[in-house]
């Protein structure tokens, strides 16, 4: 069966047309804020679409800390940090969706152009910057979403710091974030190991950690599952130490992992990455 997609989409798309990522980015974001609205008014479309993605096969259904996942394909963070398109996820077959990086405060980003494909490597050069609306704005945005239909499948939210934020002021900043996004998020992300916001990953180290993991736990009356995100260049001692923090403040896992800033083995110089180089580390 040929995949229109791979055959003649995407090769239109990247090749042919050549459109700018981050203004594709958007549209399809908008498409589906579109087609995940509420039943009936996309019904035929919703059903279709389902039809065409989803898979259910109760061999890849998992449950993890007392949540029911579908599958195990999820969406990872970045692709709708705003949660624009939260109903739309399922219909594509995801088993699960993670919002964001959203920060306490909203934020524009790095100045563009800041996405760009790297055909050679197989990778994307992502210099978001975190660039969202911020908490308070997905809390009402979700408000809105679950009092009209919840979300079929485990919704994620993956929380950064606000670039504003002094570092020293990191815990208040995350907890700040989740405070209004807790009855929402099914599981919440601590993302500090993004490239993309000045001393960030600097928060990765244990004594750094520690108190914005204290702050969130304090924080988490509902017990929803709480994981760390890390960066694929650690060595191994650094990630032992996040291991030990982890284990200490009762996290529930550890996400592997963000985007990379090495550059062994590619064609492209230019950094950070993500993609085939992810692999490759």
């Amino acid at each position: 069966m040929k995949d229109p997609y791979r055959q003649f989409l995407r090769p239109l798309i990247f090749s042919g047309l050549k459109l700018d990522p981050e203004w594709l980015h958007g549209y399809v974001i908008a498409a589906l804020a579109w087609l995940g609205q509420p039943p009936p008014q996309f019904h035929g479309l919703q059903t279709w679409t389902q039809g065409q993605f989803c898979l259910q096969d109760e061999r890849l259904a998992q449950t993890h800390w007392g949540i029911s996942f579908p599958n195990p394909l999820g969406l990872a963070a970045g692709f709708d940090k705003d949660g624009e398109a939260t109903l739309a996820w399922a219909l594509l077959g995801f088993g699960y969706a993670e919002l964001g990086t959203v920060t306490h405060l909203a934020q524009s980003g790095n100045p563009p152009p800041r996405l760009f494909r790297l055909v050679e490597d197989e990778a994307a050069l992502n210099r978001m910057g975190f660039n969202n609306q911020g908490a308070l704005a997905l809390a009402e945005r979700l408000a809105q979403v679950w009092a009209i239909q919840r979300p079929t499948i485990p919704i994620g939210i993956n929380l950064g710091k606000s670039k504003v934020t002094d570092l020293a002021a990191a815990a208040a900043d995350y907890q700040a974030s989740f405070q209004p996004l807790r009855p929402y998020g099914d599981y919440f992300v601590v993302n500090v190991s993004s490239p993309n916001t000045p001393g960030l990953r600097t928060l990765q180290a244990a004594d750094q950690l520690s108190p914005i993991l204290t702050a969130l736990q304090a924080e988490n009356l509902d017990h929803k599952p709480l994981l760390v995100k890390i960066a694929p260049d650690l060595d191994w001692p650094e990630i032992d130490a996040v291991i030990e923090l982890a284990l200490a403040h009762n996290l529930a896992g550890i996400i592997a992992t963000n985007t990379t800033i090495a550059r062994h083995s590619l064609k492209t110089r230019i950094l950070p990455q993500t993609g085939q180089p992810i692999e490759q580390e």
